[in-house]
């Protein structure tokens, strides 16, 4: 729209009104007319009018448009001038009685309805999901800056609004470095348990049923399900601090608190896997987290033997590699599938 800003606050606040006449109540044939010749007077008039009635249909994201207001004072303005012009004429006067309540009413309505509006969707919740397939891993900036971390093959729903902050997580695992807030509790929920942070870095693992919580920095309470109170609130429960971990199933209570394994949340974190003289079944049940071509052991027996290394997620060739260094066995693909050889066997039949 060509024009200075006050030319075009005239026109906005001339279409304004005309929103409010036309929609207030039925209006003579002259109005109408009038407001055909007005809108005919330029492409200006009628962009103008149009973003009038679109007005209730962008209600979403407006809490308090300055705009909006600066238009009605004018739109009021205009009516008082409006009434001094038209107290020459008795006849004049009288119509403007007739007219300014209920055209400022409609007026004042509009703005109402959109605020109102307004205020309602910024106070709902807020509902996003997320998910990562097998072998994916996800970085997420949440709307209060925290940040979350997603591992492979895992989905959790994110709902905030002015009161709460709150995560369920339905399989997987995942970290987060929570912005300190007070009034808004950092809420996990796993397993019908709770961990409630403010602000803080900790992790929560879903395995096979088994919550586990590892606290990296700050402090957490972790609540298991039979232990959060049904009106609300929270019970009186030594919090997880740092470098602390625990676990809970869900119906069951808490286990005894642990040492948090940061070393493999940093790893995974950094996209590796990172084995300390784990057994071999282990790592290997770790390792086929992250991948569609799995690896199986070729015996129980050798599942014992402990294994420890750093490798890539995913990567099979240096998982052949650290097994050939370290354990001295060989990985071989069949058909699809990795076995594991075990050196005391025999060699499978292909």
């Amino acid at each position: 729209m060509n024009g200075s800003s006050g030319d075009i606050r005239t026109i906005e606040a001339a279409a304004a009104r005309w929103f409010a006449r036309l929609h207030g109540q039925r209006v003579a044939p002259e109005a109408e007319a009038e407001f055909d010749a007005w809108l005919d007077q330029s492409a200006a008039h009628r962009e103008a009018y149009m973003r009038c009635e679109l007005t209730l249909a962008l209600t979403r994201g407006l809490v308090s448009d300055a705009d909006l207001m600066v238009d009605m004072e004018a739109c009021e303005q205009m009516a008082a001038n409006d009434e001094a012009e038209a107290r020459a004429d008795e006849e004049a006067r009288q119509r403007a009685r007739a007219q300014r309540p209920w055209w400022l009413s409609a007026a004042a309505a509009m703005v109402l309805a959109v605020m109102t509006g307004s205020y309602f969707y910024a106070h709902r919740d807020r509902v996003d999901e997320y998910q990562t397939r097998v072998g994916e891993q996800r970085r997420v900036v949440l709307a209060d800056r925290s940040t979350m971390t997603l591992n492979t093959d895992t989905s959790l729903t994110v709902r905030f609004n002015d009161h709460k902050r709150r995560v369920d997580i339905g399989k997987g695992e995942a970290f987060f470095s929570v912005s300190h807030d007070k009034s808004r509790p950092f809420e996990v929920y796993a397993a019908g348990g709770m961990v409630r942070a403010v602000g803080t870095e900790f992790g929560v693992q879903v395995d096979r049923g088994r919550v586990t919580v590892s606290v990296l920095e700050g402090a957490v309470v972790v609540v298991p399900e039979k232990e959060l109170p049904t009106g609300g609130g929270v019970v009186a429960v030594p919090p997880l601090t740092a470098n602390m971990a625990v676990s809970y199933r869900a119906g069951g209570t808490l286990e005894p608190v642990q040492a948090a394994d940061a070393r493999r949340i940093n790893a995974w974190r950094e996209g590796k896997l990172v084995f300390e003289s784990v057994p071999l079944l282990q790592a290997i049940t770790e390792f086929n987290r992250y991948t569609t071509h799995k690896v199986s052991l070729q015996s129980g027996a050798i599942g014992q033997r402990p294994v420890s290394g750093v490798i890539k997620i995913g990567d099979v060739d240096s998982l052949a590699f650290l097994l050939r260094e370290s354990l001295g066995i060989r990985v071989e693909d069949r058909g699809g599938r990795l076995l594991v050889l075990d050196p005391a066997q025999a060699p499978e039949q292909r």
